[in-house]
């Protein structure tokens, strides 16, 4: 959240320029068949609820909520604890970060400049990414680093809110399979989740980094929070299904058990995770 022109500039501006070299037909453009763009959940925010009436997309949650240990979301329109569902497309997009907003206009950059330019264009909405090969010093590259390296360093591991905060993980290779099989495809002009559909916890994915590495410190649920995070994720695959013929293959546990036997055979250093912990508390972001 405190990165913003960082983030503006690489996300927004960066597509801008490609668009930019891509109208003026700079050298090699004109044979530019195909532009598909990294997007993220992050646009979706909380992402979509089943409430009381219907369904309903629950903005941030209420700060008093949150200190008296009750970090589900509520429906917006009755007060009541709402229950996550798959989210779709065809949902509400409201973006809870910086980050998130940079992307939604990222992804619409690359769409309607694809189509104005007569380029086939397509979005793909990355769930949480995680395999062999990601940063394992950077802070900010998800939590199955940042367990690992505390884990393997004897250090224990901080759960914040209650430990049921969940997660769409999606190992790296049903990405990659998912991007080459909409570059192949004929489809354009639309935006598709890229995930594995499925909610997994972050006590879970600790337990389960724990169990893979056989040591590592205590697993402690702390009830500490951060300003902003969402409260859970789960992508609806039902369209990159329909129209692109993906389906993942790569559950949780297989996945986490490659990722970890690669972690395994790197070195461990420390990952940045304390620093940025500090910036959060110093900037009022993690109570």
């Amino acid at each position: 959240m405190y990165e913003i022109d960082r983030y503006v500039d690489v996300n927004a501006r960066g597509t801008s320029l490609l668009l930019d070299m891509l109208a003026k037909k700079e050298a090699g453009s004109e044979s530019v068949r195909r532009l598909v763009v990294a997007s993220s959940r992050a646009i979706y925010g909380e992402g979509k609820y089943q409430g009381r009436d219907g369904f309903v997309y629950p903005c941030a949650r209420a700060l008093e909520d949150l200190q008296n240990g009750i970090f589900e979301c509520r429906d917006p329109d009755s007060g009541d604890i709402a229950t996550p569902v798959p989210t779709d497309e065809s949902s509400r997009i409201h973006p809870s970060s910086i980050y998130g907003i940079t992307k939604q206009v990222q992804e619409q950059l690359i769409l309607t400049g694809g189509a104005a330019l007569g380029i086939g264009a397509v979005a793909l909405r990355y769930q949480n990414v995680y395999g062999p090969g990601q940063s394992l010093k950077n802070p900010y590259t998800g939590i199955l680093s940042i367990f690992s390296t505390l884990l393997l360093q004897g250090k224990d591991v901080n759960i914040f809110e209650d430990g049921k905060e969940s997660r769409d993980f999606v190992f790296i290779d049903d990405v990659v399979a998912a991007t080459i099989a909409v570059i192949d495809s004929d489809v354009t002009g639309k935006a598709y989740n890229v995930g594995t559909g499925e909610a997994t916890d972050v006590l879970t994915v600790a337990h389960s980094l724990k169990s893979n590495y056989g040591s590592g410190g205590e697993i402690k649920v702390s009830g500490n929070f951060r300003i902003g995070d969402i409260r859970h994720n789960i992508a609806d695959l039902s369209s990159i299904k329909r129209d692109i013929g993906f389906v993942p293959k790569v559950s949780f546990a297989e996945g986490v058990k490659a990722f970890s036997q690669w972690v395994k055979t790197q070195e461990i250093s420390d990952s940045g995770y304390e620093r940025s912990v500090s910036e959060l508390r110093a900037k009022g972001l993690l109570k």
